[in-house]
């Protein structure tokens, strides 16, 4: 198996006849602790922009064609096997296809343009190709760092996954091709809540019964890293209008819904710790992405996402700080130990339910 770099990249998908012969530029994107993440862009690709200036004769004559081509520009993917992370953490590299084929299955369920839409893949050096995201488009996770809350984008998050989650409830067909737990046990049961429960044994009667419910009756289609580290936003201030475009789908599974709701908002709380003392507006953003969420979801969903999601808020809370992969931005000891007492309070407080916790985790701040 060939892995990429950015020195073999280009050479790679010449070969593949993926790109031309001319000039072709090659940028690692955030690939996080998963895998290698390129962006290509072929010069040379595409239609010629502008007016042909040669006169018959020079065309004739095999005079060349100066005008800059369109270019053409799209992203691949390559796994790694063993995460880049302090603790060891192995995961199956054929994740990618889980990937592939949830990006094709929601490209025909969500809104035109909120998923990449696949272009190719080589499953014998497990590449994936995809297309780009239109210019504009930024991260949202380093905007909300930045504490720029863009309602419409907390609006947008809720939305589709709203759609996601409510399309596929029961789906035959969504459970058998992503019902394999390995994977979600892989990438997030152990490194998140079995390494927690480890850390934390007097929490172990909670945490299992939250794996337990995560691996037992399965609902619906989930995303599995439902962040904003997985989400591009564009804002037209002019037009006063918001995209957004979802990232990301290897761990994406036939599982229970709360999962994906709660990492939402507790990325919104954790960069409200961040962001202290201006909190206040990423807690506005949970009850606001909460309120979203349910109205478009539906009762039934939103029932059975509100029966427990207080306990998986406060098991995902402490995970991204004592599990394999704490959040990079929360530096300073006193911080990570105010979120510590929210989570374990969340954890241990008599009322599992969503609403409950969001108020409770008000006072923390």
């Amino acid at each position: 198996m060939l892995e990429l770099t950015l020195d073999n990249a280009v050479e790679y998908l010449r070969s593949r006849s993926a790109v031309g012969t001319g000039k072709v530029l090659v940028r690692p994107l955030s690939g996080g602790v998963a895998g290698s993440v390129l962006q290509i862009l072929d010069l040379d690709a595409g239609e010629k922009i502008g007016t042909d200036m040669r006169s018959e004769s020079q065309k004739r004559r095999g005079v060349a064609d100066t005008r800059p081509a369109e270019g053409r520009c799209f992203v691949i993917k390559q796994p790694l096997d063993k995460f880049r992370t302090a603790a060891e953490w192995l995961v199956d590299r054929d994740r990618l296809w889980i990937e592939r084929d949830c990006m094709a299955f929601l490209g025909g369920v969500l809104p035109a343009g909120s998923v990449p839409e696949v272009l190719w893949s080589d499953e014998e050096n497990f590449v994936l190709a995809m297309t780009c995201a239109p210019v504009g488009f930024v991260c949202w996770k380093n905007d909300l760092l930045q504490g720029r809350i863009d309602p419409q984008a907390v609006r947008l998050s809720a939305l589709l996954l709203g759609m996601m989650h409510a399309s596929t409830v029961g789906s035959a067909e969504c459970a058998a091709r992503f019902g394999e737990q390995r994977g979600f046990i892989q990438q997030r049961i152990d490194p998140y809540l079995e390494t927690l429960a480890k850390q934390h044994p007097d929490l172990r009667r909670p945490i299992d019964r939250l794996i337990a419910m995560l691996l037992e009756k399965p609902v619906c289609l989930i995303h599995a890293d439902y962040s904003p580290k997985n989400m591009l936003v564009r804002t037209d201030a002019e037009a006063k209008t918001t995209d957004l475009m979802l990232l990301d789908f290897e761990i994406a599974f036939f599982g229970r819904p709360v999962f994906d709701v709660a990492t939402l908002i507790n990325h919104l709380l954790l960069k409200g710790f961040h962001r202290r003392p201006a909190w206040r507006p990423f807690m506005i953003a949970a009850d606001q992405f909460w309120h979203t969420y349910r109205t478009h979801a539906g009762p039934q969903l939103a029932e059975e996402v509100n029966a427990v999601g207080g306990k998986m808020l406060g098991a995902l809370m402490l995970a991204r700080m004592d599990g394999k992969s704490p959040v990079e931005y929360i530096v300073d000891a006193e911080g990570k130990e105010q979120i510590r007492r929210c989570a374990r309070h969340l954890l241990t407080f008599p009322d599992d339910s969503l609403d409950a916790a969001i108020d409770e985790a008000a006072l923390f701040f």
